[in-house]
């Protein structure tokens, strides 16, 4: 499903704090995470995580109506 996506179709996130990524289970979740979940994501896609990350901020911005500097 990831793959399979257009770039403008998702924002990453790290479903903070009650659902852990895997390999940390038993822990709280933290945003600080959002470096790994970029990183499958990027891996799933066949994509570096640079584009990932480019792709997730100018979506969260057009959704969420932001302007950067």
């Amino acid at each position: 499903m990831v793959a399979a996506l257009p770039s403008d179709g998702f924002v990453l996130e790290t479903d903070s704090p009650d659902m852990p990524l895997s390999g940390h289970q038993g822990e709280r979740n933290e945003p600080k995470r959002i470096a790994e979940v970029c990183r499958a994501v990027a891996k799933l896609r066949g994509e570096t995580e640079a584009d990932i990350a480019a792709y997730s901020t100018a979506n969260a911005a057009r959704l969420f109506g932001l302007t950067f500097v």
